[in-house]
């Protein structure tokens, strides 16, 4: 994966494959210790502890379809390779966790990407499904929520939907980056 944005939607589709009904998804970007923090969190069917530590093993997957599972040891690796770390935590039958944290100084710190794409396609294929964008640079943010969007009669079957909820995401990321001091 070439970029954070990949990375998001392969996690986010973990959490809707442990059957979330509740998906957080955080980005967030600090001057003052120059990270990047990209945090997926969940109500899905979490893991054991066994399971966690197997996670970032690539020849380990929780999936029928095939033997190997690269998309979290691949995050591992590129946070890692960037300086940061990452923390898995979860609780059977609650949720997981899922915190990849890069410095931005260090030149192998991933590009941002196609957020707004990826997260408008999240969106439009799972609209059963409860999510929460939070985009926040220093003390600036940007929070898009499915469940305010549903009050508002927004509806997510309109073929016109999908360019107008990637261009709203998009705008405001922009927006924040533009006002920020950097």
């Amino acid at each position: 994966m070439t970029d954070l944005a990949m990375h998001m939607m392969d996690i986010a589709q973990n959490s809707l494959r442990a059957d979330a009904r509740n998906v957080g998804i955080d980005i967030e970007e600090r001057s003052d210790d120059r990270t990047l923090t990209l945090r997926v969190t969940d109500d899905g069917k979490g893991m054991s502890r066994e399971t966690v530590e197997k996670l970032v093993d690539p020849f380990f997957t929780t999936r029928d379809t095939r033997r190997v599972g690269l998309g979290i040891p691949f995050l591992k690796m590129t946070c890692e390779q960037a300086g940061g770390g990452l923390q898995i935590i979860s609780t059977e039958g609650e949720g997981t966790t899922i915190e990849a944290i890069y410095r931005t100084d260090n030149i192998d710190c991933l590009p941002m990407g196609d957020v707004p794409g990826y997260l408008s396609l999240l969106l439009k294929a799972n609209p059963e499904v409860a999510f929460r964008f939070t985009y926040r640079v220093d003390n600036t943010e940007f929070i898009l929520d499915t469940e305010e969007l549903r009050e508002q009669g927004i509806d997510w079957a309109d073929a016109g939907m999908l360019a107008a909820i990637k261009e709203y995401i998009g705008e405001n990321m922009n927006a924040i980056n533009s006002t920020v001091n950097r």
